[in-house]
């Protein structure tokens, strides 16, 4: 039997330290892959495998008023990339090739398409009938990701 000062100590304590006894949230942790400087907590982290899918993330986040974050590869080193508590959207499985305008030297592509993947769309292409060129000035690297339409490649040596 539990005296009273024992009970007041025990009673005190719960009341002071609610979350004890709660179940934790799992918290989901990303990063940059390269410098590993950037490890942020994010709300969730989302995959979409279509693009239809990807737009009904964004319109649930809309409604609900959160912030989103877009992950390519995951390669930006500048902090820049991931917002604390938002739904983070990796669109490295949105990668395939829209269209291909041979005429005007255009290719409309999937945000998480990588550099290898869009070059040998491209070249594959050209083999077939002679188009614009490619060129790309950004250092060379052996993967690039385009998220969600962002001008500035991203690029991992992971993928």
């Amino acid at each position: 039997m539990l005296t009273r000062r024992e009970f007041i100590r025990t009673a005190a304590l719960f009341a002071l330290a609610p979350g004890i006894l709660a179940e934790r949230e799992r918290e989901i942790w990303v990063n940059d892959v390269h410098s590993q400087l950037n490890r942020t907590r994010v709300r969730e982290l989302l995959v979409p495998r279509t693009r239809d899918e990807l737009a009904e993330i964004v319109r649930s986040a809309s409604q609900k008023g959160l912030p989103i974050s877009l992950s390519g590869c995951r390669h930006s080193m500048g902090g820049q990339q991931f917002g604390t508590d938002s739904i983070c959207i990796d669109t490295r499985s949105l990668d395939r090739v829209i269209s291909f305008d041979q005429q005007r030297g255009l290719i409309e592509a999937e945000p998480g398409i990588q550099w290898p993947k869009l070059i040998r769309t491209y070249l594959a292409a050209q083999q077939e009938a002679q188009s614009n060129g490619v060129s790309r000035k950004n250092k060379p690297a052996p993967t690039h990701s385009r998220s969600a339409g962002v001008s500035r490649p991203t690029c991992t040596d992971a993928d």
